[in-house]
């Protein structure tokens, strides 16, 4: 489900995998296996996905549509990704430790 959003917000955007692959920092190989289901969606790749693409993480994972006014969807935005941020430096810092 969640490759198939990706491909479809891909297109509605009238992106190659190439140029996809470039605004969110990640190779064309990725993008292409990501989308045929053979490689997972890690945690950088759905936070790049919400802040360029104005798309809801949650929304994204679940596949359910969260309504909100303008103000508040941008503030929930903001604060996802912020955990989200948190949640990945403190992966790469367990890493690092261990």
């Amino acid at each position: 489900m969640l490759r198939k959003k990706i491909y479809d917000i891909r297109q509605k955007k009238r992106l190659s995998q190439t140029k996809f692959g470039e605004i969110l920092n990640i190779t064309t190989d990725t993008i292409s296996r990501i989308e045929t289901g053979k490689q997972e969606v890690d945690l950088k790749m759905l936070i790049g996905l919400s802040e360029h693409f104005d798309v809801n993480i949650q929304e994204l994972i679940t596949g359910k549509k969260t309504e909100a006014p303008d103000n508040t969807r941008i503030t929930e935005l903001e604060t996802e990704n912020r955990l989200m941020r948190e949640l990945l430096n403190l992966n790469v810092s367990e890493k690092k430790v261990g």
